[in-house]
């Protein structure tokens, strides 16, 4: 059974990494930066940080159509289940909505988000749903088990553009919560 570490040996071995890892390819990103900072505050020990990291990302972007147009209490409801939903199976993600289209991004275990990603294909509420990308990446979401915002339908254009070529830079996106899909997927 391994032993506890003390406040300051979590600080310690925080420090450490950081600094072994600055500036190279282990840097830690946003994610890792997150366990980092749960273990340093002892929300986490090492094996459980472990596992974390070992279980891989896998991460979907699609948009679809919706059908008909939801309400503001359905789409509070849909909100409501996806983040209970997304929470309990080790998923985050963002939900963008505009004018009867959703483009989403989610992050998980692949099977967590393939199975997310079946429903969502056979759910009613969905038509003309189109795959963007698909397969393993970095966690780019970890602080929200599902973000959402509106969007302009330009905007939704425009990130659905951006996403697809290879110089992304030459789309201009102002929206904050766009910009973080496109800082994800470019």
């Amino acid at each position: 059974m391994p032993f506890p570490l003390t406040p300051g040996q979590r600080r310690r071995a925080v420090a450490m990494v950081v600094a072994l890892t600055t500036n190279t390819s282990l840097a830690p990103q946003r994610y890792e930066r997150q366990l980092l900072t749960q273990f340093e505050r002892g929300e986490l020990t090492l094996e459980q940080m472990e596992s974390l990291l070992a279980s891989g990302v896998h991460q979907v972007l699609y948009h679809s159509r919706a059908a008909g147009h939801p309400t503001q209490a359905e789409l509070d409801a849909l909100l409501t289940w996806s983040r209970a939903y997304n929470a309990a199976h080790g998923i985050t993600g963002l939900l963008l909505y505009s004018d009867g289209r959703y483009l989403q991004v989610l992050e998980g275990t692949e099977a967590a988000i393939e199975d997310l990603y079946a429903h969502i294909q056979r759910d009613t509420r969905h038509s003309q749903v189109e795959t963007v990308s698909r397969g393993p990446g970095p966690r780019r979401f970890a602080e929200w088990s599902m973000d959402f915002g509106y969007v302009s339908p330009h905007q939704l254009e425009q990130a659905l553009i951006a996403v697809q070529i290879p110089e992304p830079s030459a789309v201009l996106v102002t929206d904050a919560r766009l910009q973080a899909l496109l800082q994800a997927f470019t």
